[in-house]
């Protein structure tokens, strides 16, 4: 009986991993945007609103002055042009 338990157990955690590897939001803590894989050696930018850094060919952005602005997402840059 207690040999049933403990493989039973054993079972529950092994699916417990694996949906959390395979569903990372399931009990997880949301987090920024998914960015991909940036090209070894591209130059990453720093988000001015939430100051993540982020590739530049993946970044969001926004000419203010004549200068560009990088984001990582939408929302940033969103709130960023509100302020």
């Amino acid at each position: 009986m207690i040999f049933k338990l403990i493989i039973g157990m054993v079972l529950f955690y092994l699916v417990y991993k694996l949906i959390r590897v395979g569903f990372p939001a399931v009990g997880g803590k949301p987090g920024p945007a998914k960015i991909k894989n940036p090209a070894a050696g591209e130059e990453l930018v720093e988000d001015p609103e939430c100051h993540a850094y982020v590739p530049v060919s993946q970044a969001f952005r926004m000419e203010i002055d004549g200068k560009m602005v990088y984001f990582c997402s939408q929302k940033c840059l969103e709130q960023y042009r509100k302020r």
